[in-house]
């Protein structure tokens, strides 16, 4: 049942609220989200699944070149993989942290493995 609020929000705000209300950050579960949204309408989680992963692609064209060190700040020591991992935790972890990420913050999060693999597999829902 939608409510009042979801009727006055734009797309982009109902998919971080989907995102949101996923609570990944919470446990990490990704058969559990990938099971809620298969629950959506095909046609919401085609929507859904082309957002999370334009996000993740902003992220990946925006820090790439801090990186690999292209930037002259050393880079950060991910291989491919754990850096999608860690974009994808960012898209994850809901739209205010995705709008205050910073370069800081993801070398942080790169030394501290404050990620997990990965977001992007609640994506893989069976229909």
């Amino acid at each position: 049942m939608k409510t009042t609020e979801n009727k006055h929000m734009t797309q982009e705000q109902k998919h971080w609220k989907t995102i949101e209300d996923a609570k990944w950050d919470f446990d990490h579960d990704y058969e559990r989200i990938a099971y809620d949204w298969g629950q959506m309408s095909a046609k919401e989680f085609k929507a859904l699944e082309e957002f999370i992963r334009n996000k993740h692609f902003e992220l990946a064209e925006k820090f790439h070149d801090a990186w690999l060190g292209l930037d002259d700040n050393g880079g950060i020591p991910l291989s491919d993989d754990s850096w999608h991992d860690l974009l994808a935790e960012i898209v994850g972890k809901g739209e205010r942290f995705y709008n205050s990420i910073t370069i800081e913050k993801i070398k942080e999060m790169a030394i501290n493995n404050d990620y997990e693999e990965c977001f992007l597999y609640c994506l893989h829902v069976n229909r």
